[in-house]
Parts: C-alpha cells; structure tokens; sequence
C-alpha cells in the first residue's frame, strides 16, 4: 500500500488526494466497474482514489474485459456458426445473431468480471 502525503493547515492535517475528476473512465467496461463500485463497494471506491491506484485498476480491468470480450465473440461465432457466408446469404439475421452475440459477451462479463 502507498504512503499518503499529509499537508498541514492551521495545525490539522489533510491528505494530498487526487479527486475523482482526474480519472477519466471512457471505456464501456471500466464505466460499468465505477458504476458497480459506487452502488456496491464504495469502500473499495474510496480506497482506490485515496491510494491514487483507482486509473491503473480500471485499466486492467477494461483490459482484461476486452480480451475476454475478443475471446468469447469468436467462441460464440464459432458455435451459433455465424460465418461471413451467412453474412452474404443472410444479412439480416447475420446482424440479430452477431446483436445477440454481443448481448451474452456482454452479460458473462458483467457476471464473472464487472460485478465480483
């Protein structure tokens, strides 16, 4: 754990924190683990912001939510057999199934990563 830098004033001492503006959270996962962190574990939220790790830990987690994502679409391609042939025969249910697809990517996310 780091050490927290103290500043004082008028005899009292006050943490040098960074506030949560200094995060930026642009990607779709690491929104969802904030959004997830602040309805269940604020605690954990907290101790991530004044330990200024809260940045490094919403990269590894969109990092390793977007190589679980890339890992599960193809598996699921491979077993609803949604291949580019059903793209050219069949476009409009390429796209439902390719929508589905990404719904239940998703979800498995949300369950085994986001929300733990």
């Amino acid at each position: 754990m780091k050490d927290i830098e103290y500043k004082e004033v008028n005899g009292y001492l006050f943490p040098n924190l960074k506030g949560p503006e200094d995060v930026k959270v642009n990607s779709y996962f690491a929104r969802m683990k904030v959004k997830y962190l602040k309805e269940n574990h604020q605690g954990h939220l907290v101790s991530l912001m004044a330990n200024n790790e809260l940045s490094t830990y919403l990269e590894q987690v969109e990092k390793e939510a977007n190589e679980m994502y890339d890992r599960l679409v193809e598996e699921y391609k491979a077993k609803w057999n949604v291949t580019e042939e059903l793209k050219m025969e069949n476009q409009m249910k390429w796209v439902q199934l390719m929508n589905n697809i990404d719904n239940a990517v998703k979800e498995v996310i949300m369950n085994e990563l986001i929300c733990i």
